[in-house]
């Protein structure tokens, strides 16, 4: 999401802000694809597999919810193919940074890394519900059709705990060890 002043709906208006907002995005994007491919680390394939998954979910959410009237707002003043970009890069850059927490943690005590990821999952039930109220209030963000914020709630769990879902399932099916490799 993007909070006021809402300088990047600005930016966006161009046709030249959305061709560079889509090449940061397929440069990213393949810029994953050859890390993950590296020699060496075969733990880096279900590590992208799973970060970008959140990337995605939330690229197509950031479409479809506005589109359905789910979400509206001052958020959504810019176009949405760029808008949706760059909301799908922020959330595969933030579940990469927990997902290299959960791998640290797993390499060196794996019950330590399945609760820190918990409690993460935890803290964000206040924050989603102390969280969406002010964005709400503010006009920000504007939920409608019948979403809520326990819809809200769920969605973001959902597209936190998938990852990690993702990780170990991606892992156990390529048949890597058990480690972290950095």
């Amino acid at each position: 999401m993007h909070f006021p002043p809402f300088r990047i709906q600005q930016l966006l208006q161009g046709p030249i802000a959305e061709a560079v907002v889509v090449m940061l995005a397929l440069g990213t994007v393949g810029s994953l694809a050859v890390w993950a491919q590296q020699p060496g680390h075969r733990d880096r394939l279900p590590f992208v597999a799973a970060i970008t998954s959140l990337g995605a979910l939330g690229v197509v959410m950031n479409m479809v919810a506005p589109m359905l009237g789910w979400w509206g707002g001052r958020i959504f003043e810019a176009p949405l193919v760029p808008l949706a970009l760059l909301t799908g890069l922020r959330a595969t850059f933030l579940v990469a940074l927990l997902l290299l927490l959960y791998r640290w943690l797993a390499a060196r005590r794996p019950w330590l890394a399945l609760l820190s990821y918990s409690l993460i999952l935890v803290a964000l039930i206040p924050a989603t519900l102390l969280g969406d109220p002010i964005f709400l209030r503010s006009g920000a963000l504007k939920f409608g059709a019948d979403y809520t914020i326990w819809h809200d709630l769920v969605l973001g769990e959902v597209g936190f705990a998938l990852p990690l879902i993702f990780y170990e399932l991606f892992r156990r099916w390529w048949r890597l060890p058990n480690r972290a490799d950095q």
